[in-house]
């Protein structure tokens, strides 16, 4: 006696992909540093002009506009500081391996992807057969890791993943969810908040 399924096999395996959540890193340090890199500027060219046209302005006024760039300058740079902490903690928390799996009549999801789930780093799969499903919907902020996948089974668990953690493209997986589903199932999104 066989332990193997006897359906086919799976349509679609989507796996974690860290490198967009690497390259959002990547990106909010060198902006962090090109923010350092012109406040340095600016007060060099503010300096000069000042020692340049000493009679023009009044000291007052000179401290005035090197005040107002400072402040603007810190509060840009700890705004990239934030954006910064939220990408690297980003990054720490994609997953390895197999995200979700599609088969014929059922989906297999990461169990740590649960919502109110406990194993933060468990590599068990959930399987939700095609009939349990109530919704697979795009939904989610844009800022961070952006809109993600979010299953809907009808026991009320739910799962969710950023689709920037994805390594395929949400036409893909719609695609692979609606021939393994029989057309049943649809990822659920709205155009106007997520662009493949």
């Amino acid at each position: 006696m066989s332990t193997q399924p006897t359906e086919g096999p799976p349509h679609l395996v989507v796996a974690f992909n860290p490198v967009p959540s690497a390259s959002r890193v990547a990106h909010h340090h060198a902006t962090r540093f090109r923010l350092a890199v012109q406040a340095l500027i600016i007060v060099v060219i503010g300096g000069l002009l000042w020692t340049l046209t000493a009679d023009a302005f009044k000291l007052s006024t000179v401290m005035w506009m090197l005040g107002a760039w400072v402040v603007l300058f810190v509060v840009l740079f700890v705004i990239q500081n934030l954006r910064l902490h939220a990408a690297r903690k980003d990054l720490l928390d994609v997953g390895e391996g197999p995200a979700l799996i599609i088969c014929p009549g059922r989906l297999l999801l990461r169990r740590a992807l649960r919502l109110r789930s406990k194993e933060s780093t468990a590599t068990s799969m959930d399987e939700v057969r095609w009939d349990d499903l109530s919704a697979i919907k795009v939904g989610g902020s844009s800022i961070g890791s952006g809109p993600g996948l979010v299953v809907h089974a009808d026991d009320s668990r739910q799962w969710e993943v950023p689709l920037s953690w994805l390594d395929s493209r949400l036409a893909d997986i719609d695609a692979a969810i609606s021939v393994a589903s029989g057309g049943r199932v649809r990822v659920e999104q709205d155009s106007s908040e997520i662009a493949d």
